[in-house]
């Protein structure tokens, strides 16, 4: 027998919630102008998503991995004269004017975090290294945040709530399971840019349907090949980066979601009892990280419309940002370190639903004697095994 594929075939598809329509098989488009060799030093910016572009020299234009535009100079030039960024002009003219009534500043020398809190909370430790905190009276306050997320869990139910963490994890020394030392527990309003933006355009994609049958002679395959381009348009509301530098970007993205419908304006009386650190990361160093993940999840959202192939891969993008803005807020965390046989373990705590972040001790012995049990086992089992084969 052999197998003989039909000729490839093209049709039209729709999906409902974006647009699709599947065109013929476009030629490439033709190479630009040629482009001085130095440009390709200087640095640009995509006109569709403001992501970095890179000189390609075949093309002789400037092409971009993330929504996979390409650009001759003057085509960047000209979209470079009416971009907008995020709106918060007014957030800058008042960084250093906004003073909160009724609060105390305080700065870390040795780590660098400038506290804010209540004037009646006592702050003597940073809660990011442990080391005093003095007061700083040369600070003017903080920024006033639009938002803050209360602080849901309280340090009683912080014990409880770690305590049943290391108990589900293997290989955590007893004596640590047994004995968890919580010292300097200290809850921190964290400073958090919230993103909202549109995200439009169209993701092309490639796709098959294959069908097989046989008759008494042959094994048919047919093969049909398709362009698919979704078009749409997603809004995100509250995309959040951190502000601050003193706990790590991951860490800060492993404590999410954050639950927005309890998000409320904010009021200094909500830092009754907690720290506040002030941001010093600003909103334009987020840019192009939010920008990233919206990327990501619209063209995740375009691609699992494309439904009913037997393959599909992605052609290239065309998206862009509108409606841009963001607004300053306050998250509840709790952070923490325990000492345990000479080294430090930090974690992090969602103050509103109690997610907890953070490397635990890692018993190598529980782990040999583990794997000893599981090698046994298995080997006990292959001997029943081939005892009631034979």
């Amino acid at each position: 027998m052999s197998e003989r594929p039909f000729e490839e075939n093209n049709g039209i598809e729709q999906d409902a919630g974006y647009q699709q329509t599947v065109v013929p098989q476009a030629a490439p488009s033709a190479a630009g102008a040629d482009v001085d060799r130095n440009l390709v030093n200087l640095s640009y910016k995509c006109p569709n998503c403001t992501m970095p572009l890179k000189f390609d020299n075949e093309m002789k234009r400037f092409v971009c991995e993330y929504c996979d535009g390409s650009f001759l100079l003057d085509e960047i030039k000209d979209a470079a004269d009416g971009q907008e960024g995020y709106d918060w002009s007014e957030y800058k003219e008042e960084i250093h004017e906004e003073i909160l009534t009724g609060t105390k500043s305080y700065v870390c020398k040795f780590c660098g975090a400038e506290i804010v809190t209540d004037a009646v909370t006592s702050a003597t430790k940073c809660p990011y290294c442990g080391n005093v905190l003095l007061v700083a009276e040369s600070l003017t306050g903080m920024l006033r945040p639009n938002k803050i997320i209360p602080f849901e869990i309280d340090r009683e139910k912080l014990l409880t709530l770690f305590n049943a963490f290391v108990k589900k994890k293997n290989f955590v020394p007893k004596q640590f399971k047994n004995n968890p030392v919580l010292k300097e527990v200290q809850g921190v309003y964290e400073p958090f840019w919230l993103y909202d933006s549109g995200v439009d355009g169209q993701v092309g994609y490639t796709a098959t349907k294959t069908r097989s049958w046989s008759d008494a002679s042959y094994n048919y395959t047919e093969t049909k090949y398709y362009e698919v381009d979704v078009s749409g348009e997603v809004h995100y509301q509250n995309v959040p980066a951190d502000g601050s530098k003193r706990l790590d970007d991951n860490t800060m993205d492993s404590l999410e979601p954050f639950d927005y419908s309890k998000m409320i304006d904010f009021e200094p009386g909500y830092l009754s009892g907690h720290l506040a650190e002030r941001f010093d990361v600003d909103a334009d160093a987020n840019l192009e990280r939010t920008k990233l993940r919206m990327w990501n999840s619209t063209e995740a959202q375009f691609r699992g419309s494309v439904q009913g192939y037997s393959s599909v891969s992605r052609k290239g993008s065309s998206l862009r940002q509108f409606e841009r803005d963001v607004r300053y807020a306050l998250f509840p965390i709790y952070v923490f370190a325990i000492e345990y046989q000479g080294k430090r373990y930090d974690y992090a705590v969602n103050g509103q639903t109690g997610k907890i972040v953070g490397e635990l001790p890692f018993s190598k012995s529980m782990y040999r004697k583990w794997k000893w049990i599981r090698i046994a086992l298995i080997t006990a089992a292959a001997y029943v095994i081939g005892f009631f084969l034979n």
